[in-house]
């Protein structure tokens, strides 16, 4: 013991042998606050790491940016036609590649790998049940099934996530189900989700197109002005939780199961349907290239791309697309074939068509920059779409470039009463008093054959009821479906608005069915109520909207107002007519029954809309007043307000 105790004082006094003073130089830190916090930052920027911008992961992506971006030209330009995954090659060590991809190649929000896998590498490729194009990409077209890690080289992660959301994607579950992406589809929407906010609802739309109505300013009870605005679907969801829209085509309603089927795959069962899936164009010939079809956006640019090369085209229809279109063309020559005896028949009558003539064949009349458009439905597209869209609504031609390549500025010749009879080419052509070769020619019930550039056909539209699965729906002689005054067909829980539906509830007299944006609005709303009254199982009235019609639009630079009977329908020419003209300011038209005022035409700024509804709608005998009602020098609106 002694021993141990001897060999370890040995040592002690040898290291102490060894060991040196050494002054340690210290830096004296400053106790101001400025110092310690230069100090403090020095020390922080040397403890930061620079991370390469295209390995960093650590911001979110909403999957609605994901959506657009593969419906970018930057997609088109990195990947073009083929799945992401075509091009990939998997990076590994050895002969053969490992039976697994990685786990992950993201840790931390950081590209950890050199080679990340197809979805990994891109930031804004998202897998998300909505993102079906991406999906639709992993999936194989011919036994319908997942494709294997093996073949796509996508991590294991990403597999799982992928797995995921095709099972989201194939199966929906929701209580509201809303077919059409129109003003009637988003208006209904809008609807349940306000009226019903604990309730799920899907909206499914064959175009990209999401439009909702906005700065809605009542002129009456029923008369309404308002803006249709063009949104992306993630605001419509972010204002609505409960909403979600989905890209898709539908192409199979069991109405028995209370299952519709997609067209990528997707099963999305409900418990209230509202078809709000619009019309098609009823053309007046089918597949002929010379001829375009004027219904949505698509079909509009198609229409603005070949007017550039254009030096005469016919228009064939009598409806607000063509008057406008005719109105608004520049620098070609137009040929309007109408079946009626005046213009715009279908809004106005002979006089009223009078009032337009002089803007129609003003072929001078400059560009007016300082016209401000009315606060109206107006519509804008996001990019193409292989599916049909929305309807068009006013102001559509406002944001496209109409114009010819003919020196003259507008040349309109209209023939009335007449309709195509034939479409010839010019091989076919034998005879024509136009003494230049047209790619097209049209041969007219009058006898004669105009030839042109190409043909715009704007004849109105056919009701979209034929989707499968709908064959035992009742129908009307216009193939639209059948709705009682809750908007509800012939099947219990299916419901239907706008352009698809016909009226066949007891109409209120000073109202009637026309397939314009207006009532698209209103059928939505209405149907929404409909549908959630039935559900919580609440009494309700049929909406104040269909006690009298309405619509205001715009033709030739001037705001129209239609109300109640404006052209005497349902009258039998039982009517008198009051008429005011103003030449190039205003045309007011009221139509009276045994003294009470019937309808309504307003054209230019009168102000006198509200009025005209109150006498409608109170059926107020104006037999003592006689023709003073549209003295300009009796302020008649101050006096029945």
């Amino acid at each position: 013991m002694s021993l141990l105790i001897r060999v370890l004082g040995l040592t002690r006094t040898s290291l102490q042998s060894t060991l040196t003073k050494r002054n340690v130089p210290v830096r004296l830190i400053s106790s101001s606050h400025t110092c310690c916090q230069e100090e403090n930052n020095d020390t922080e920027n040397n403890k930061e790491i620079t991370i390469d911008p295209s390995k960093d992961r650590r911001q979110v992506i909403p999957v609605e940016t994901s959506i657009e971006y593969m419906l970018s030209s930057a997609y088109k330009q990195t990947y073009g036609d083929d799945p992401i995954w075509t091009k990939y090659r998997r990076n590994y060590k050895g002969q053969f590649p490992p039976r697994k991809t990685r786990k992950t190649c993201i840790r931390a929000g950081i590209i950890s790998c050199g080679s990340p896998c197809p979805i990994c590498r891109d930031e804004y490729l998202i897998l998300d049940h909505r993102n079906v194009k991406l999906l639709e990409q992993f999936i194989s077209k011919y036994t319908g099934e997942i494709l294997h890690y093996s073949k796509t080289g996508i991590c294991q992660k990403k597999y799982k996530e992928l797995l995921i959301a095709v099972i989201k994607a194939k199966d929906y579950d929701c209580t509201f189900a809303i077919v059409g992406g129109g003003i009637a589809g988003v208006s209904c929407a809008e609807g349940v989700s306000f009226l019903a906010p604990e309730e799920s609802t899907v909206l499914i739309t064959a175009s990209p197109l999401i439009k909702t109505v906005t700065n809605i300013i009542p002129l009456g009870k029923t008369v309404m002005q308002f803006d249709i605005e063009e949104k992306n679907a993630k605001t419509l969801t972010e204002k609505y939780a409960s909403l979600q829209v989905i890209h898709d085509t539908v192409i199979n309603i069991d109405i028995n199961e209370k299952c519709i089927k997609t067209q990528t795959g997707r099963l999305i069962k409900y418990t209230k349907l509202c078809l709000c899936n619009g019309g098609r164009p009823k053309l007046i010939a089918e597949n002929n290239k010379f001829i375009i079809g004027i219904r949505d956006t698509e079909s509009v640019i198609q229409f603005s791309q070949k007017i550039q090369n254009a030096r005469k085209i016919v228009v064939v229809g009598n409806g607000g697309i063509a008057t406008e279109l005719v109105h608004e063309v520049k620098n070609v020559e137009v040929v309007w074939v109408i079946k009626d005896k005046h213009i715009s028949a279908t809004f106005i009558d002979p006089g009223a068509a009078e009032f337009f003539l002089q803007d129609v064949y003003n072929t001078d009349k400059s560009e007016n920059t300082d016209i401000k458009p009315i606060r109206r439905m107006r519509y804008t597209t996001t990019g193409p779409s292989k599916e049909g869209g929305p309807a068009l609504g006013p102001d559509w031609h406002n944001n496209f470039i109409i114009k010819g390549t003919s020196s003259i500025c507008r040349k309109v010749q209209i023939e009335y009463e007449c309709e195509v009879n034939e479409i010839l080419t010019k091989e076919e052509i034998t005879e024509c008093s136009d003494i230049e070769k047209w790619p097209v020619y049209v041969k007219l019930t009058n006898g004669k054959i105009i030839g042109c550039d190409f043909i715009v056909s704007a004849t109105g539209v056919v009701p979209n009821s034929n989707l499968m699965g709908l064959e035992n729906l009742e129908k009307g002689e216009d193939e639209g479906l059948c709705v009682d005054w809750k908007l509800e067909t012939s099947e219990k829980d299916v419901y239907a608005a706008g352009d698809v539906c016909t009226a066949r509830w007891e109409i209120a007299k000073h109202w009637f069915q026309m397939r314009l944006w207006t009532q698209a609005h209103q059928m939505g709303i209405y149907a929404a109520k409909s549908m959630t009254s039935s559900l919580k199982k609440e009494d309700y009235m049929q909406d104040f909207c269909f006690e009298l019609f309405t619509h205001v639009t715009k033709f030739f630079d001037y705001k129209v107002v239609l109300i109640g009977l404006y052209n005497g329908q349902k009258l039998d020419k039982n009517y008198e007519i009051l008429l005011r003209v103003t030449r190039k300011e205003e045309y007011i038209k009221l139509i009276l029954e045994n003294g009470r005022l019937q309808g309504a035409v307003l054209i230019g700024d009168t102000n006198l809309e509200e009025m005209c509804e109150n006498l409608v709608l109170n059926q107020i005998d104006l037999t003592p007043y006689g023709e003073d009602i549209l003295d300009p020098d009796i302020d008649i609106e101050d006096y029945f307000d």
